[in-house]
């Protein structure tokens, strides 16, 4: 495995004869932007700036000879760098400077038999429960609330004080907004509410001989829009809801199942031939995931969760990368336009042509290619179907 590692340390050996040959081109280099008395800008002679500038003359000779046995270096391994070289010990004697620096390279990885590869595909199957549970949803997000005078039933919305009570002292009281539901409620809340009308108090047994009093305040009764409106508000008939609605479910099932899929290959690759994601890539990742993903996770858990979706992606980004360049792939404007037709895009022809136009052209054909990418690993690897 260690022949895998990202990070690499290499010592160099380098004639001084050939770090002086650099040493007139680097002087040449500072005379056009060095200001010394006597001399008009950009015509200090090469000689006076290697008498006057010698250490950094000297410097800039060496890293130029360095860089360019590193390139040979780095040829003969065949290995791609990530990070410039950076040095990390140096000593000369009257011969030779010795030379030891740091650097990281794309990892070399040897992908498995792809036709070897099992996977499991779950699909899911949609139900009428699942088309119902959706134009509930629909329903909760466009419900209104109206105010009753009676007591409070299941399904109520409930605005009240809350305070805690301790030897007949009240602390600071504060608002709540309490949703009467069997199971989501509190079971002890939710049995003593229900039938208390404004002004009733809820007295609930706390810590230590403490009550938890609530103070209903108001009582709103929820009231849902019906199918005919909901299906009006989706642009739809009512009597094609229920059937649009379990076609976009179908949609989105099928899409979270081939994304399942595609990190499941991805997974099993890495998991034949496991290699060590180069950190400073990981580390760029982690940054840019880092902020997308604060607020839906919670504080304590991102940094782990963003470090350990920065490693998978930069993985998969290595291994896709190693598929593309063995097996020749490459997408074509054809291939762009065939997918925009299947993803549903009116008038493909002019959408890339505009990309084109706009800049967006080298985004979008990377993003298909990926897109490619993935369809050639479902035609190689093995996939069983899991109905879920």
């Amino acid at each position: 495995m260690e022949e895998r590692k990202s990070l690499k340390k290499e010592r160099f050996v380098i004639p001084v004869e050939e770090v002086e040959k650099h040493k007139d081109k680097v002087a040449r280099e500072l005379a056009k932007r060095v200001k010394l008395p006597g001399f008009r800008p950009g015509k200090v002679p090469p000689s006076i700036v290697k008498q006057r500038f010698h250490q950094e003359v000297e410097e800039r000779a060496l890293l130029e000879a360095l860089n360019e046995r590193v390139d040979e270096f780095l040829k003969e391994k065949g290995w791609i760098p990530i990070t410039s070289p950076k040095l990390r010990a140096k000593s000369r004697n009257e011969d030779v400077y010795e030379v030891t620096v740091e650097f990281e390279i794309y990892p070399e990885i040897t992908l498995p038999d792809l036709g070897h590869i099992k996977v499991k595909k779950r699909i899911k199957q949609i139900t009428d429960a699942d088309v119902e549970e959706r134009i509930q949803d629909f329903k909760e997000e466009h419900a209104s609330l109206q105010p009753v005078e009676r007591e409070v039933r299941e399904g109520d919305v409930v605005l009240a004080e809350f305070f805690v009570r301790r030897d007949g002292k009240e602390s600071g009281r504060r608002r709540a907004r309490i949703y009467v539901r069997s199971g989501e409620l509190d079971e002890d809340l939710y049995t003593a509410i229900l039938g208390k009308k404004v002004g009733d108090e809820v007295v609930l047994p706390g810590e230590e001989g403490e009550e938890e009093v609530y103070v209903i305040k108001r009582v709103f009764e929820v009231q849902y829009p019906s199918d005919e409106e909901i299906a009006e508000l989706l642009g739809y008939t009512p009597e094609t809801l229920r059937e649009r609605i379990k076609e976009e479910l179908m949609e989105e099932a099928r899409r979270e199942s081939e994304s399942e899929l595609e990190i499941a290959i991805i997974q099993e690759i890495l998991r034949l031939s496991p290699f060590e994601p180069p950190p400073t890539l990981v580390y760029k990742a982690y940054q840019e995931i880092k902020p997308q993903m604060a607020g839906s996770v919670p504080p304590e858990e991102l940094d782990e969760v963003a470090m350990q979706n920065a490693v998978f992606l930069v993985a998969r980004d290595i291994i896709l990368s190693k598929i593309i360049s063995e097996n020749g792939i490459e997408v074509t404007d054809e291939d762009i336009l065939n997918y925009l037709k299947e993803e549903g895009k009116p008038n493909p022809e002019k959408f890339l042509k505009e990309a084109k136009k706009r800049g967006k052209y080298e985004e979008i054909k990377n993003r298909y290619l990926i897109r490619k990418v993935y369809d050639f690993l479902k035609q190689k690897v093995q996939i069983e179907p899991e109905f879920v």
